[in-house]
């Protein structure tokens, strides 16, 4: 991964960790509740995008465009699967989770990529 390549996949996951702090820390005069569940959901999407990145960017080679499919299509397959034994962990372990709040900020800390993504190539375009 090079320094230009991994800038807005850095700043995408600091970008995700922040979300999931600020959303957790907004909800914590709600209760413990629906602050940890934020906390949950947004660390179980931040951690599959690690995980994602981690796995596509090693040993990035541009030159190999089909071995970067491949790797993507893997990466995605090991994302779903953190993701569900994320999940399936709180459901076994935490009482109660506040569900909505769970789902609603996995989602959006989920989505913060794209959205980043995006507003990056869209300024990169008109320069």
């Amino acid at each position: 991964m090079t320094p230009q390549t991994a800038t807005p996949a850095v700043q995408s996951l600091g970008l995700q960790l922040a979300l999931t702090l600020i959303v957790s820390a907004a909800l914590l005069p709600f209760g413990s509740g629906p602050a940890l569940a934020a906390l949950l959901g947004g660390t179980i999407a931040s951690a599959g995008n690690l995980l994602a990145i981690a796995l596509v960017f090693r040993r990035y080679q541009a030159a190999e465009p089909g071995s970067l499919a491949t790797r993507m299509m893997g990466a995605e397959l090991a994302r779903l699967a953190l993701v569900a034994a994320g999940f399936g962990l709180v459901f076994a372990t935490v009482k109660d989770p506040a569900v909505f709040v769970l789902f609603g900020t996995f989602l959006a800390v989920h989505l913060v990529p794209v959205w980043w993504m995006h507003r990056v190539s869209a300024q990169a375009m008109k320069r």
